[in-house]
């Protein structure tokens, strides 16, 4: 149609050029002026018009493919793929292969065809990147099977695959880690997704899961408050911490942490609950009873447990008509409840008990008259009770409380009497005392009251005997007979209360004498003036302690004999016997004051025995370089 409109334009306006050149000669120049402004500018227009309402490829869209050209292929195939969606791809692609294996443009075609399949594993690759998978798998199996390309498409789905289950497995321990309520390990496992080469695993779900992890730590902190009200304890603050967890709800990732939270609390119950049972706290068995709430699911325990709590403060009244009423009540209890059995134990316990309370009454009543006769009669008639029958404990512990009475008037007396003769002080008095105290046999109420006393006097005893002989050795230690005191502080044997202080001073004194004892040996081993002698002798000197009276001595043969080695390394140096020297100044110990100098002396040898460097011609010589030269041998040494 365009077309046509267009032969027609072309038409006319070679019908006007005709008319106006059979009227050239008729019509003036400047007519001819304005008719050809206007006819070129018509032309223009019209032909801008024509280009801009142009299909890039008019003639593609009505070419009957069986007889065109291949050119004509070509060129309508890269059009087509302009488009850079995957259909134009394989539209092109359908395009240029209906020509033959042969043809001249066979290479060209290739080549384009092999861009072109490329081309459509890069939109897969795009869409994969995008988080696309399914998409990209479906988009990479649509490159044609005849191109080089295609041989690595299942390698590529594979590779997206195995890229996307590693996205897939990280983020699946990240929820573990979250429904654990690990929020550390949580985001070191969504630290990984930064590494998988994947975009949408790098970026979307990585900010995503992030979001996760903020979402669950918030909603993880309103069970602290729960948790720490948990740890303080206490029925009332095990059941706040319960209705706290129960607001978290199951579509949140704290809510096994709750669960946990309150299975935790809810144990912690039982086992109050239990303890109370054991150990006969009915009261507070029936207090804690009334405040558990439905949401527990413990309607069966709360009922038992009110029956038994019930019983427990009838039985503890002590009468027998209590103890049956008790009874009763726990019989009420069917073999199906929870507790049935912890029932029929009760019911044990408490008949037997009813044969206890008469004894224990009996006993009661006599040892009511306080004397000593009436306390052992009383005991006797509460031993009756025996170690299998519930009150034993109880009537031991009467047993025990009127023992005590009786041992506490028999025995205070005897106390009261050797603290009286150990008034006095002396050796005498205090030993008189402590015979006196101990008779009061050990386990008896007094016994441990007596054995401190005793203790205390046997203190006083041996400070007494053995000071005079620990200042009669520390005064012949004064006067340097070291040997004597030590002999003199020996005689304080051990265990008493001053032998550890003897043995202190015993260990300074020999300390003195050995140090004696190696400066007169490091003397006589110095004597030849020798190195070997007077290194020998510096080895010996080192070991006297600078605390001793003779560490000064020490010090100073010390530096003595360091400065005379010092003196002979440097004559050894004088006859250029450098080696010799070095190693004799090396023997000088670092705590001498010759060490010093000894080290400068080192250093100046080490240079001195570095080989000369070799001189350079002027035009091999390095312009403006600094040459470190290097110390190869260690300047420090000791004995």
């Amino acid at each position: 149609m365009e077309r046509s409109t267009n032969q027609g334009t072309t038409a006319n306006h070679q019908a006007l050029l005709e008319r106006i050149a059979l009227r050239t000669g008729q019509i003036p120049w400047q007519l001819w002026a304005i008719i050809l402004i206007i006819v070129s500018g018509t032309i223009g227009f019209t032909a801008t018009s024509m280009l801009l309402r142009l299909p890039k490829s008019p003639q593609c869209v009505r070419i009957f493919w069986p007889v065109a050209s291949a050119s004509m292929r070509i060129y309508c195939a890269q059009i087509e793929a302009e488009q850079g969606t995957v259909d134009s791809f394989l539209r092109a692609i359908k395009l240029v292969e209906a020509l033959p294996d042969d043809h001249p443009l066979r290479h060209e075609i290739n080549r384009n065809v092999e861009e072109w399949a490329v081309a459509i594993l890069d939109i897969a690759e795009k869409e994969f990147q995008q988080g696309k998978l399914e998409a990209a798998i479906k988009t990479a199996r649509r490159v044609p099977n005849n191109v080089q390309v295609y041989e690595v498409v299942e390698e590529r789905i594979e590779k997206w695959r195995s890229i996307w289950r590693e996205g897939e497995e990280i983020f699946a321990q990240v929820e573990e880690e979250l429904r654990e309520s690990n929020w550390n390990f949580a985001f070191r496992e969504a630290v990984k997704l930064l590494s998988v080469p994947n975009k949408y695993w790098a970026t979307t779900r990585y900010d995503d899961t992030v979001k996760r992890i903020q979402l669950a730590q918030e909603e993880s902190s309103r069970l602290d408050k729960a948790y720490a009200v948990m740890r303080r304890g206490g029925i009332e603050n095990w059941l706040s911490a319960i209705a706290d967890a129960e607001k978290i709800t199951p579509e949140s990732y704290a809510y096994r942490e709750a669960q946990n939270l309150i299975a935790d609390a809810k144990e912690k119950i039982m086992d109050h609950v239990d303890d109370l049972i054991d150990e006969r706290r009915w009261s507070s068995l029936s207090d804690v009873v009334n405040q558990l709430p439905d949401s527990l699911a413990l309607s069966e325990e709360i009922a038992d447990w009110r029956t038994l709590a019930s019983a427990g403060l009838d039985a503890q009244t002590g009468t027998v008509e209590n103890l049956e009423i008790a009874i009763l009540a726990l019989e009420e209890i069917d073999e199906n409840r929870p507790l049935y059995q912890e029932a029929q134990d009760l019911i044990s316990r408490f008949q037997l008990e009813k044969q206890d309370v008469i004894h224990l009454q009996e006993a009661r009543d006599l040892a009511s008259g306080g004397s000593v006769d009436d306390l052992n009669a009383a005991i006797a008639a509460a031993e009756q009770v025996p170690s299998s029958n519930p009150r034993y404990q109880e009537a031991r512990e009467e047993i025990s409380q009127w023992t005590n009475t009786i041992q506490l008037r028999e025995d205070q007396p005897i106390l009261d009497n050797a603290r009286s003769i150990a008034a006095s002080g002396n050796i005498s008095d205090l030993r008189e005392a402590i015979a006196q105290a101990q008779r009061i046999g050990s386990g008896r109420a007094l016994s441990g009251e007596a054995r401190q006393e005793i203790n205390q006097w046997r203190t006083s005893i041996q400070r007494q005997e053995d000071q005079p002989i620990l200042n009669q050795a520390m005064a012949l230690a004064a006067g340097n007979e070291y040997q004597a005191a030590i002999n003199t502080a020996q005689r304080i044997g051990s265990g008493r209360v001053l032998y550890s202080e003897a043995q202190r001073n015993i260990n300074q004194w020999q300390q003195e004498i050995q140090a004696d004892r190696n400066l007169q040996e490091a003397y006589l081993i110095a004597q030849p003036q020798t190195p070997q002698a007077l290194i020998s002798a510096i080895a010996v000197v080192r070991k006297i302690p600078a605390s001793t009276d003779v560490g000064s001595q020490a010090k100073q043969a010390l530096d003595r004999w360091s400065f005379q080695l010092l003196s002979m390394a440097q004559k050894l140096a004088s006859r250029s016997l450098l080696p010799e020297a070095l190693k004799l100044a090396k023997m000088i110990p670092r705590d001498s004051a010759a060490y010093s100098s000894a080290q400068a002396q080192i250093t100046t040898w080490n240079k001195l025995m570095q080989p000369p460097q070799p001189e350079l011609p002027p035009s091999l010589a390095p312009q403006n370089e600094f040459v470190p030269i290097l110390d190869t041998e260690t300047s420090e040494g000791e004995p």
